[in-house]
C-alpha cells in the first residue's frame, strides 16, 4: 500500500519557498517580546481571577501542584505565541520562486 503523503501535492512544477533573511533576524526579537506582552496580560488576568499573586516556584506558601500547573501554562503558551510569530514572520517575509525541469 502506497503512504499518500508521498503522492499529495506533487506536480511538475517544483515551488521553493525562500524566507527574507530579516524575517529571521526580526522574528525572535518579536517573540521575546510578545511573549512577554502575553506573560503578563496573563498575570494580570490570574490575579484578577484568583484575588491574590501569581504563583511561583520559589514561594513555599505555593502548593506543588498549583506551582506545577502555572509553570506548565506559562511555558505551553510561551510556546504557541512562538511559533506563531516565527509561522506570521515567514509568511510575510517569503518569496517563492519556481523552477521547471
Amino acid at each position: 500500500m502506497a503512504n499518500d503523503d508521498d503522492t499529495r501535492g506533487t506536480a511538475d512544477v517544483d515551488v521553493q519557498v525562500e524566507v527574507s533573511p530579516i524575517a529571521h533576524i526580526i522574528a525572535p526579537i518579536v517573540a521575546i517580546g510578545a511573549t512577554m506582552l502575553v506573560r503578563k496580560w496573563m498575570n494580570s488576568g490570574y490575579k484578577r481571577v484568583a484575588n491574590g499573586p501569581v504563583p511561583t516556584a520559589g514561594d513555599p506558601r505555593v502548593s506543588l501542584g498549583r506551582a506545577l500547573m502555572w509553570s506548565a501554562l506559562t511555558a505551553a503558551t510561551a510556546a504557541v505565541v512562538e511559533v506563531a510569530v516565527f509561522r506570521i514572520a515567514n509568511h510575510l517575509g517569503e518569496r517563492k520562486a519556481t523552477a521547471t525541469d
